[in-house]
This record gives C-alpha cells, structure tokens and sequence, in this order.
C-alpha cells in the first residue's frame, strides 16, 4: 500500500512538473552547455570545469558521457527528465517526512502536504539549477542530503548520514546552504523546541558537513597538484572582501526582486505575514515557542545563505540561494505539523491554508513564466547568430570570405525597454556578452573573435547613434558588427 501511494505520488509530481517546466524539456543551452559544445565533453570534464572544482562525480558521468558523445540537445532533454525525476523522489521524501508529524487522512490533509512538499523542493529557483546540462547531478546532491539528514536525525545513523553527506557535497557544492536550513527544519519537526537537546540532535549534522565541506576544499586544491592543471577561478579569483560587500549590496534585490523570478515584494510580504500572524497566535494562545520557531526558521534559512557570501557572487546565480526558494515552504510546513490537531479548522489554520494555496500557484506561474523568459533568452540569441550567419552568406555569394567577427556594443538609454530583466539576463546578445562559441552552436560555423574595434573604426564606418539594431562593415576577411539596442 505504501509503494502504491510512493508510485502514486511520483507520478503525479513527475507529470505536473514536465509540463510546468515545458520550455525546457523541449530543449535549452546556458554557458556552461556552450562551452562544453565548443570544447567537448571529454575536454570540458577533465581540463576545465567538473575536475577542478571538485565534482569529481559530474567528471566522471561526463567522460562516459563523452565516449557516447550525444548531441548536446538531446544530452540535455534526457538530463533535464532525469533532475525532474530525482526531484520529484525528494518531494515523496518531503511528503513522508510532513506525515511522520501529521496523520493524513483526509483529501484535504493530503493536498495541502503536497503542495507545501511540492514547492519545497520545486520552489520558484530551481529553474536555475535545471537549465544546466548536469542539472541531474545537482539534484542528486539534493535527494543525499535529505536522505543523509534523515539518517541522522530520525535513525540515528551517523555513518551511513555522514557518508551520504560527503557524496552531495561531491556532487555539487552550492547546494550546502540547502543541507543546514534542511538539518534546522527537520530537528526542529523532530524536537519540537529549542533547547539543549536540540544542538545535541543537530550536532552530527553540522559535524558531517564541515568535514564534507573541507574534504571538497581539499579535492579542490589537491586535484591541480597532481595533474598539472591550473587551479579553479572560483579559488584563484576569490575576493572574500569584495564577495562580502557586494553580496550585501544586492541583498535588498534578492529579498524584494527575488531574482525576477518571483513578484516584486511578494516573497518578503508572504514571509512577514507567515511571521506576524504566528506571533499573533503565539501571543494569544500564550505559546510564545512556537512564534520564536517560525521566526528561528525563517533567520536559519536566510541566514544558510550566507554560507555562500565569500565564496560566490549570489546576484545572477540563484542556484546557490535555493534556500530563499524553501523558506516559506519551511515555516508552512512547521507550522502544519504543529497545528490542525481538530476536525475544524481555526481562523489561523484557515489563513494558513489560504498562504499555502496561493503560494502554491503563485510559484507553479512563476516557474513557468521564468522558464519562458530564460527560453527567450536563447531565440533571441539564435536569432542574432542568424542574422550574423545570413550575412556572412550573402558576403560568400560575393566573393567575399569571412573567417572572422568584430563586435561592439553601442547601449543607449532605451536599451531593452522590450525585454523583462530575466529575458535580458539570460540572453548573451542583451547582455553584450556575445560570441564566436555561441555563433558556432546555432549555425556550426567556426569564426575567430577579434578586438581591434576601435572608436576610430566605429567613427569612420558606423552611424552611432543609428535607427538600425545591427550594422555590418566587412574588411577582408573580417565581419565588424556594431549593435545599438
């Protein structure tokens, strides 16, 4: 009966997600599938990214991949069914875990445990994680960790947890915010209280994860040593000062634009009130506790973010603050597991119903919205490598070969004003980061970038400003573009 309702449930997950993130499984590219396109599976693996950052398991499935060598759209629409699959185990786990607190009898009781475990895991920033070509991996890492915590916390199996916990770390590093504000929901669900015992539960978990953590730290500086390779930027290049500041400053962006993926205000309006009324309640009912727990939920998953702030830019890589995604499911759920004891709803339960619904939709719309905008991101850029490659053959037709391109960027003050800020985000053309890789993925034409655009030449072949978005100049067996979006 219980594999029947796993099954049941799987199913129901694996179907609502394919179609809610539809404009991905039909296909979707980001940087790293461009520069895994240019240099190859194998190279990519093994000499620049997987390897040397650590993730030992992404370079080994990438070389088998490699041997293999599928084009990289299908590689990608079988990963992206492979993350929403491994995801949607995490939400039948997330599933069990509210039931192990709340007996699920009725449909009701069953409806709202799925959506806040649904949106727990497929929260509003996980489209960022799934548009990579591994994005299975990273997935992997997050079923470990839920798996691990859960070892630990409930069964009491610290080896087996600490063992799963240095295997998520392996397989994705950004993801640890994730296992503390998960180890801090489940303790929480489990001890009810803060109190000494509860930092006596959630020891071994915090003890698992530095180690894991230091273990990848080691991986990541050792594995340069012996094969002769050049360290990862993301070690050589780190300004913990300036990751600190500037992490901070975009702060009150992520909390009131929530990456543009998310409305405006909408996430911190929803978090506050979630906080309010549990105060209200708390205050009311004389069980301040449980006030201080929905507040200490959401600090604790807020504040796991900061585990990132030396080490990585937030602004521009949601996936790392994935966390932010989880916390109104969080305290949702805390506050489910520890009320609805009677047949009849309170006013609170009845509020909090009507949070979990909206938020439900909201984030359903959302991801939907978001993957549409990063997928015209893509055609907008397919587009631009067309135009490219049509006047490259008209200039052939002519006699006139051309072997390389020059472009430059000439913004104004109208630049994008019909594009969304993720659209703009997402698109390497809007952003003035174009190149001869992503010219070469659309049209399989290989071209050498040059950088001798200089004003002189913009000045003596160009109108800048001009009514046109694109004007060519061929000199040799050059292309220069100029580009006045």
């Amino acid at each position: 009966m219980k594999q029947k309702k796993n099954i049941i449930l799987f199913i129901i997950t694996m179907i609502l997600s394919l179609v809610i993130l539809c404009f991905f499984v039909t296909g979707y590219y980001s940087i790293d599938t461009l520069r895994i396109h240019s240099q190859g599976y194998i190279n990519y693996a093994t000499k620049d990214a997987y390897i040397r950052d650590g993730r030992l398991f992404s370079a080994l499935i990438f070389v088998i991949v490699g041997l293999i060598n599928p084009e990289m759209i299908v590689m990608y629409i079988i990963n992206i069914i492979i993350a929403i699959a491994i995801l949607s185990v995490c939400v039948v786990q997330i599933y069990h875990l509210i039931e192990r607190y709340k007996q699920l009898e009725k449909p009701q009781h069953k409806i709202i445990a799925f959506m806040l475990s649904y949106t727990v895991i497929f929260n509003f920033l996980i489209v960022d994680i799934l548009k990579f070509i591994d994005s299975f991996i990273i997935a992997t890492s997050i079923l470990l960790f839920i798996i691990a915590i859960k070892k630990i916390i409930i069964e009491k199996k610290n080896k087996m947890g600490f063992l799963l916990t240095i295997l998520g770390v392996i397989c994705y590093q950004g993801t640890i915010p994730v296992y503390v504000a998960t180890a801090i929901l489940i303790t929480l669900l489990e001890n009810k209280n803060i109190n000494k015992e509860y930092f006596k539960r959630i020891l071994p978990c915090a003890i698992s994860i530095i180690i894991a953590s230091l273990l990848s730290v080691a991986i990541v500086n050792f594995v340069p040593m012996i094969t002769n390779m050049e360290m990862t930027n993301r070690v050589t290049e780190i300004e913990v000062g300036e990751y600190l500041q500037e992490n901070l400053m975009s702060m009150n962006r992520i909390i009131f634009y929530s990456f543009y993926m998310f409305p405006p205000y909408v996430w911190i309006g929803i978090s506050l009130l979630i906080i309010c009324i549990s105060t209200i309640v708390g205050i009311r009912k004389k069980k301040i506790q449980f006030a201080i727990n929905v507040l200490f939920l959401f600090m604790s998953f807020v504040g796991a973010l900061f585990i990132m702030f030396p080490i990585q830019l937030l602004w521009g890589a949601a996936r790392v603050s994935l966390v932010l995604g989880q916390v109104i499911s969080a305290m949702l759920t805390y506050i489910y597991c520890t009320n609805f004891e009677k047949e009849k709803m309170n006013w609170f339960e009845k509020i909090i119903v009507c949070i979990t619904t909206i938020y439900f939709v909201i984030t359903i719309i959302s991801i939907v919205n978001s993957t549409y905008e990063y997928k015209l991101g893509n055609q907008i850029d397919k587009a631009f490598s067309e135009k490219i490659e049509n006047k490259i053959v008209e200039l052939e037709k002519q006699g006139i070969e051309i072997h390389k391109i020059g472009i430059r960027y000439a913004f104004n003050d109208q630049k994008n004003v019909e594009y969304g800020r993720l659209v703009f985000e997402q698109s390497t053309y809007l952003k003035g980061l174009y190149s001869v890789i992503l010219h070469e993925y659309y049209t399989g034409r290989k071209l050498t970038s040059v950088q001798d655009f200089t004003d002189e030449l913009e000045n003596t072949y160009f109108e800048n400003p001009s009514e046109q978005e694109l004007q060519f100049k061929n000199i040799g067996d050059v292309l220069y573009i100029l580009v006045d979006l």
